[in-house]
C-alpha cells in the first residue's frame, strides 16, 4: 500500500474512532474527552455558562456553515501553496471534487444525526453505517489524492505531506511538544 493512501486511511480511521467514542462516552458525565456530563458542558460546542459564546457558536446550523467554511478555505489554500501547473489541474479537480464531496456527505451524516432520537442500539447501527459511508468515502479521495500526488513534482509534493501531516491536532496526537513553522502563503505576482 502507497504510503499516502495508508496515511489518509489511518486519519478516517483515526476521526471514525474519535467519533464514536465521543458518541458513545458523552452520555456518562465525567467520562467523555472533556470530562463533562456532554456537549452541553463545552463552551467550545455552544454549551455551558454564556451558552453560544464559544468558538464554534451554539447555533449547530452555524457550525456547520463554519466547517463547511473552513474545509472550502483549505482546500483553497493548498491549491495556493502546491502552485499548480496547468497540466495538473485536471488531477487537482477531481481530488477537490472528490474531498467536496466527502465532505458533504460527513455533513450531511452529522445533520441527520442530530434530528434523530432513537435508542442506543440503533444510533450505534447508525454510526456503523456513517463510518462505513465514510471509509467509501475516504477510499475515493485516497485514490483522487494518489492521482494528483503522482502528477507533482517533488517540491510540490512535499507541500502536499506537510499540509495534511503537519496540523496542531496531528503533532498533539503524536505528542509533539514543538510546532514547526508554517510556510508562508504564496505572494501574488502581479
Amino acid at each position: 500500500m502507497k504510503p499516502l493512501h495508508k496515511k489518509l486511511l489511518t486519519a478516517a480511521a483515526v476521526a471514525s474512532l474519535g467519533l464514536t467514542t465521543i458518541v458513545i462516552a458523552g452520555p456518562w458525565g465525567g467520562h467523555g474527552p472533556m470530562g463533562g456530563g456532554g456537549m452541553e458542558d463545552c463552551p467550545m460546542a455552544g454549551g455551558g455558562p454564556g451558552r453560544g459564546q464559544g468558538r464554534m457558536g451554539g447555533d449547530p446550523e452555524q457550525r456547520m456553515a463554519m466547517m463547511q467554511q473552513f474545509h472550502a478555505e483549505r482546500m483553497e489554500l493548498l491549491e495556493a501553496r502546491l502552485k499548480l501547473k496547468p497540466e495538473q489541474e485536471a488531477a487537482w479537480k477531481t481530488f477537490r471534487s472528490a474531498q467536496d464531496a466527502r465532505h458533504a456527505e460527513m455533513m450531511k451524516f452529522r445533520q441527520e444525526m442530530r434530528d434523530k432520537e432513537e435508542t442506543a442500539l440503533a444510533q450505534m447501527e447508525e454510526h456503523i453505517q456513517g463510518m462505513e459511508q465514510a471509509l467509501t468515502g475516504m477510499k475515493a479521495v485516497a485514490k483522487a489524492a494518489g492521482a494528483l500526488y503522482t502528477s507533482l513534482d517533488s517540491t510540490q509534493k512535499k507541500v502536499m505531506d506537510d499540509f495534511f501531516t503537519n496540523r496542531p491536532m496531528h503533532r498533539m496526537m503524536r505528542g509533539q511538544e514543538s510546532a514547526p513553522t508554517p510556510p508562508a502563503p504564496p505572494t501574488e505576482k502581479p
